[in-house]
């Protein structure tokens, strides 16, 4: 019965911890996956989970008065579970490849994996849970987007702005019936769908991306830059690159709730900013801190989603000739400044000087 189907989600970052709180209180079955100080912090107090509009970092002393402790089953290996009928895979691509090793022997025929990563990439690390290579019988492989911003100011409390939703599907849009028990089970915490084409969906969410290289290059503090008209354009032609890049490569926008459409992005780049300036602006306060530069600047990390959003994209440029200069330019500005562990941030004048060589 789906009520007794066993659900890990694999990591407790902002992603993880804000699905393990929402489905536990709704699935008595759900186990959260995490280890050293996140799951002594979570199983002693619970995930603390608020809601910030715009996105606002709790201060450690607000924490129990303004935070929701939600209690979850928390867990340090796969083992630990019998048989589990879907594992969620909420880390990022750069993690998946020791994460696949690390279940070598120890999926089920039929478990579900759930790929829930930025970009394509996922599929390509995933592929040998599905064929059986990790010396298992072969697991079902789904994917999974996530149209929310959440962010993590400590283990176990995270912050959102808004609940979102969840598209689930198939690299070859097969396996409905697998795809409607995993979104009957997720649905009881976030709203969930099932792509019409995952193809498209994983493209479209991908292409929204692309904008977090800038905002990370720019700093924590993008939002209170003083040329917001440069920051527009920047972002806005960078998606018009994008769309133009996924047209050539075959890719159909598909609608995700809570995202903006592909006719707005365009309108944001070629119509007058004394139309679009209003609008950005206020989706410019709105914007929280990226996933990427959450690495970045609160884990001071090097290893990025760079090369599988940014880089993935430019490599479809070159396929089909495209000159992409506000994407490319972009992309090598992040490679050299990130690599730089003293890295505070750049200015989106500094980024202009280097594009207006190339445009």
């Amino acid at each position: 019965m789906e009520s007794e189907k066993k659900v890990i989600i694999y990591g407790a970052g902002a992603i993880g911890c804000t699905l393990a709180a929402w489905l536990s209180d709704k699935h008595e079955h759900v186990y959260l996956l995490c280890r050293g100080e996140s799951a002594k912090r979570i199983r002693g107090k619970g995930i603390s989970i608020y809601v910030a509009s715009p996105p606002t970092p709790l201060p450690p002393e607000a924490e129990e008065q303004s935070a929701t402790n939600i209690r979850v089953n928390v867990i340090e290996s796969i083992d630990e579970v019998e048989n589990p009928d879907v594992i969620a895979l909420a880390v990022k691509n750069y993690s998946l490849p020791a994460i696949v090793k690390s279940l070598e022997g120890k999926i089920k025929k039929n478990t579900v994996i759930l790929g829930l990563q930025n970009g394509v990439a996922n599929q390509r690390s995933l592929t040998p849970l599905a064929s059986g290579e990790t010396k298992g019988e072969g697991a079902e492989v789904l994917f999974g987007v996530l149209a929310y911003n959440a962010w993590l100011d400590a283990p176990g409390v995270v912050g959102f702005q808004h609940k979102g939703v969840l598209v689930i599907g198939s690299d070859n849009n097969t396996q409905q019936q697998k795809l409607k028990d995993i979104a009957a089970i997720f649905n009881k915490g976030i709203e969930t769908f099932i792509a019409k084409d995952w193809r498209n969906v994983a493209h479209t969410k991908l292409l929204i991306n692309l904008g977090n290289s800038i905002t990370t290059l720019l700093g924590k503090n993008f939002q209170s830059t003083t040329r917001p008209d440069l920051l527009q354009k920047i972002i806005s032609n960078m998606m018009l690159e994008g769309m133009n890049i996924l047209k050539a490569e075959g890719i159909k926008e598909e609608r995700i709730k809570g995202l903006p459409s592909w006719t707005l992005l365009k309108a944001s780049a070629v119509l007058p900013q004394l139309i679009t300036a209003p609008l950005f602006r206020k989706n410019l306060k709105k914007m929280g801190m990226s996933s990427m530069a959450q690495d970045i600047f609160s884990r001071n990390a090097t290893d990025t989603e760079l090369d599988d959003i940014n880089g993935y994209m430019l490599s479809l440029a070159d396929k089909h000739n495209i000159a992409a200069p506000y994407n490319r330019v972009v992309y090598r500005l992040c490679k050299e400044q990130f690599s730089n562990p003293n890295f505070k941030g750049t200015s989106v004048e500094d980024v202009w000087q280097n594009l207006i060589a190339l445009i």
